[in-house]
């Protein structure tokens, strides 16, 4: 819990610095989305382009572990559309961006470095884009379809991803000015999408609290319904051997990412309770994560 409590510090902080910024008026009341365009757009696909390309792929496959990650998270992105679709009757882009937060973990900030980082919180927002991108308009399922594909490969996080593969697998290294370039603005990454959490939850909180009823679900899947989902498959389904099981069930139980929200506030699919719920779920991981490590011996 303390190793936990003593990552995730810098979080609150940064979160606290831009409710005061907030507060004191230093941004106009379009700094959020301007943020969040930067965080998007720029600097983290620079943090995933020089993640992916450093981590040695080849070495650290494990083909069953990484697809059943995979199908997981697809399975979890789907039950929660549909339920938050019929349950809520909410439009289809928010109920996309909600089940995002089911799946998408703080892994860059707070994770374990898990080997192959697609699998991290970069692996829901390619989907989320997708199907955000599908759900807008009318048309007909070839149109729909494209926009589909479109939106899952032609983003700034699947073009990163592919392009680190791709140097990952040739073994070729970056040059160091441009290594050096991707690490002074990737590191950007994190701490701009947070502080925009933070400005975003100053101007909400003069518009009273998000209902709870769209927050505890997301909470809680993400905290119990993932990792639990992810335990038994591994487990008790695949049976691979324990060091994998643990691996793969603190990678479900990381709290939500930040990221989930600059997604949702990039596309306007109703960002407030994503904020609320990626606060409240970083908190309580301090209890469950621990929990979760101790449950999944390796």
């Amino acid at each position: 819990m303390l190793q936990f409590l003593a990552t995730s510090t810098p979080f609150f902080a940064v979160i606290a610095l831009g409710a005061f910024t907030g507060w004191r008026g230093l941004f106009q009341a379009d700094a959020v989305r301007v943020l969040n365009t930067f965080a998007f757009m720029v600097a983290t696909p620079a943090m995933v382009l020089r993640v992916m390309s450093r981590q040695p792929i080849v070495e650290l496959w494990n083909g069953v572990f990484f697809a059943a990650l995979a199908l997981i998270g697809v399975l979890v992105l789907t039950l929660a559309i549909l339920l938050q679709r019929r349950l809520l009757g909410l439009p289809f882009a928010p109920a996309v961006s909600r089940a995002q937060a089911l799946v998408g973990g703080n892994f860059a900030f707070l994770g374990i470095p898990l080997m192959l980082t697609f699998l991290g919180d970069r692996a829901a927002a390619p989907i989320a884009i997708g199907l955000i991108e599908a759900g807008r308009g009318q048309g007909s399922p070839l149109s729909i379809a494209l926009r589909l594909v479109r939106g899952t490969i032609v983003n700034p996080f699947m073009l990163s991803i592919l392009a680190g593969v791709a140097l990952s697998l040739s073994g070729a290294a970056l040059p160091e000015p441009v290594d050096r370039f991707l690490l002074f603005l990737g590191a950007s990454a994190a701490p701009v999408g947070v502080f925009a959490l933070g400005i975003a939850a100053f101007q909400w909180s003069r518009q009273g609290r998000p209902p709870l009823r769209g927050v505890l679900p997301l909470v809680t899947g993400k905290l119990v319904l993932h990792p639990l989902l992810t335990f038994i498959v591994l487990g008790p389904i695949l049976h691979l051997d324990p060091f994998w099981v643990q691996a793969g069930v603190l990678y479900a139980a990381l709290p939500i990412a930040a990221n989930v929200f600059v997604i949702s506030e990039r596309f306007d699919t109703g960002s407030r309770p994503i904020a609320a719920a990626i606060v409240i779920s970083t908190a309580a991981a301090a209890l469950t994560f621990p929990l979760a490590l101790w449950l999944t011996p390796a």
